[in-house]
C-alpha cells in the first residue's frame, strides 16, 4: 500500500499539474516539475519561460544536474560564449546548480553525483560520452570566470538546490551536503559562499508561494520621520496615496492586501464616517481624524526626495481607509487635495513578529479569532485543497462575499474551526456555541488546529 501524501505534497502535485498546461500540455510531468521548480526557487531574478528553459540541462547524462543557471550582476549569462561578455569587475556572479526529484524522498546518491561530477566537469576537456553538451557548455562558461574571477575582482557564489516532496531530511544529507561543500571549495578556492540547500516539501510550497520583489516608491512632500534603519513614517497627500495604491487600470493593486486579516466591509458604521471625512471635512487635516495605514515590507529605504522605497510592500491595516480613499478619488478630481493620511511603514520578514503586528493593528476593531490565524501557511493549503473541491475558503473575512461567490460554496475559517471542534473533541453544542474561546486559545488551538485533522483525517 503507498504511502498517502500529505496536504503540502498534494498541494504542490495539483500546481505542477494546473501550472504545465501553461508549458505544454503534453509535458512530462517531472520534467514540469524541473522547469517550474527552477522558475520559483529562482523567483528574485524574474526569469520569463524561455529564460528558465536556457537553464534546463536536465535531459540525459547530465551528471546530476536538472538545470545551471548563472547570473552575473543578477542578469542570467547562460547560454553565452564568455569572449562575448562583457562582465565589469567587480561583478558578483551567482551559480545555481538544481536538482529535482518529484518523489516523496530525495536520495544520498544525487549529493553524490555532485560530489563526483563537480571536479570532472571543471576540466578543460569533459568527457562528451558521459556528460551532455548542454552541461558541458554551462561549466566552460563557469571555468572561465573562475580563472578570471581573482584578476577582475568578481566574487563568486555557487548554491546547490535539492528539490522533492520529502517531509524531513535524512541526517546523512546533512553529512553528504558538509563533503560537497569542502570539495567545491577543494576544486574552486576562488569561490566566496557555497551553500547546499536540500528543501522539504513546506519550504517547497513557501518558495512556490512567493512572486518576485516588487518595488515601488512613496511619495511625501516633508521628510519621513525615520525611528530606526527599518522604518519610516509618511505624511502623504490623498492623490499620492492613491496612486500608490492603485493599479495601472485603475482600480486597487490587490497584491497589497494579500496580507489584510479582512476585506472591504462596505457601507458600514466605521466606513461611512470615512466618507464623510473624505467628503465633507476639507477644513481638517484626513490625518487628524484617521489612524492611519500601516504597511509590512521586507525592505524600508529612505530615498533623496522625501520618499522610501518599499520592496515587497503589503497593507495589513487600513483596508478600509484605503477602499474609501479610492472610492473619492474615482468619484472626482481630487488631485488638489493636499490632505494627508499617516503612513508607517515597517520592514520585518519574520513571520512571528509580522503576525503579531497585525494582531495588534487590528485590535481597535472588533475581528473574530479566528481570522488572526488565517495568515499561516495551513490555511493556504487548506484554501488550495478546497479549491480543488469546488469550494471557497474565506482566509480573509467577507472577501469571497464581495466577489459574488454563493453562499453555500463558501467555507469561512469560524465554520471550519467549528467542525473540527465538534470532530476532534466530540463537543458540537460547544462548537456551535463558544468556538472563539478554543480559537483564540494558542495551546487549545495547535493541540486541535486544523493541521491535525487535515492531516490525518482528510482523504487525499
Amino acid at each position: 500500500m503507498s504511502k498517502r501524501l500529505t496536504l503540502t505534497q498534494e498541494t504542490i502535485k495539483d500546481y505542477i499539474k494546473s501550472e504545465k498546461n501553461r508549458f505544454d500540455e503534453s509535458l512530462d510531468e517531472c520534467v514540469a516539475f524541473e522547469i517550474i521548480a527552477a522558475q520559483k526557487l529562482l523567483a528574485r531574478y524574474d526569469l520569463d519561460d524561455d529564460e528558465t528553459e536556457r537553464g534546463h540541462v536536465g535531459k540525459g547524462n547530465d551528471g546530476g544536474y536538472d538545470g545551471i543557471y548563472i547570473f552575473a550582476n543578477e542578469c542570467l549569462i547562460t547560454g553565452q560564449d564568455f569572449s562575448s561578455l562583457d562582465i565589469p569587475n567587480n561583478s558578483i556572479i551567482d551559480i545555481h546548480f538544481i536538482q529535482t526529484k518529484y518523489q516523496t524522498g530525495f536520495p544520498e546518491v544525487s549529493i553524490q553525483n555532485w560530489k563526483d561530477s563537480f571536479p570532472n566537469l571543471l576540466t578543460d576537456n569533459p568527457d562528451p560520452q558521459r556528460y551532455n553538451e548542454e552541461v558541458r557548455q554551462a561549466f566552460e562558461l563557469i571555468l572561465s570566470i573562475l580563472k578570471t574571477a581573482m584578476r577582475n575582482k568578481y566574487r563568486v557564489n555557487i548554491t546547490f538546490w535539492g528539490i522533492s516532496l520529502t517531509t524531513e531530511l535524512h541526517p546523512n544529507l546533512i553529512k553528504q551536503s558538509e563533503e560537497l561543500k569542502t570539495i567545491v571549495q577543494k576544486n574552486a578556492p576562488i569561490v566566496h559562499d557555497i551553500a547546499v540547500n536540500i528543501l522539504t516539501d513546506k519550504e517547497l510550497f513557501s518558495a512556490f508561494q512567493r512572486s518576485p520583489d516588487s518595488v515601488v516608491s512613496l511619495h511625501s512632500d516633508k521628510d519621513p520621520l525615520c525611528p530606526d534603519g527599518h522604518s519610516a513614517i509618511l505624511a502623504v497627500t490623498i492623490p499620492e496615496f492613491n496612486k500608490f495604491a492603485t493599479s495601472n487600470d485603475g482600480n486597487l493593486e490587490k497584491s497589497l492586501f494579500e496580507a489584510n486579516i479582512r476585506d472591504y466591509q462596505g457601507n458600514n458604521s466605521v466606513n461611512k464616517a470615512i466618507q464623510n471625512t473624505l467628503r465633507n471635512d476639507m477644513e481638517v487635516d484626513f490625518w487628524w481624524l484617521n489612524n492611519g495605514i500601516t504597511i509590512l515590507a521586507d525592505s524600508v529605504k529612505r530615498d533623496m526626495d522625501c520618499s522610501v522605497t518599499l520592496i515587497n510592500p503589503r497593507i495589513v491595516n487600513g483596508l478600509q481607509t484605503s477602499n474609501e480613499i479610492w472610492h473619492y478619488c474615482r468619484e472626482g478630481d481630487a488631485s488638489k487635495d493636499t490632505r494627508k493620511v499617516l503612513v508607517k511603514c515597517i520592514s520585518i520578514t519574520d513571520q512571528d513578529v509580522r503576525a503579531k503586528i497585525i494582531q495588534a493593528t487590528n485590535n481597535q476593531s472588533v475581528i473574530p479569532s479566528a481570522y488572526l490565524r488565517s495568515l499561516e501557511t495551513i490555511h493556504l493549503q487548506i484554501e488550495q485543497y478546497f479549491k480543488r473541491h469546488g469550494l471557497h475558503y474565506e482566509r480573509r473575512k467577507s472577501s469571497c462575499k464581495n466577489e459574488g461567490i454563493a453562499a453555500k460554496d463558501i467555507i469561512t475559517v469560524p465554520f471550519l474551526g467549528q467542525c473540527l471542534i465538534a470532530v476532534l473533541l466530540k463537543q458540537p453544542d460547544y462548537a456551535r456555541a463558544r468556538p472563539a474561546q478554543i480559537l483564540a486559545d494558542d495551546i487549545k488551538y495547535k493541540k486541535y488546529s486544523m493541521r491535525i485533522y487535515l492531516l490525518k483525517h482528510i482523504s487525499l
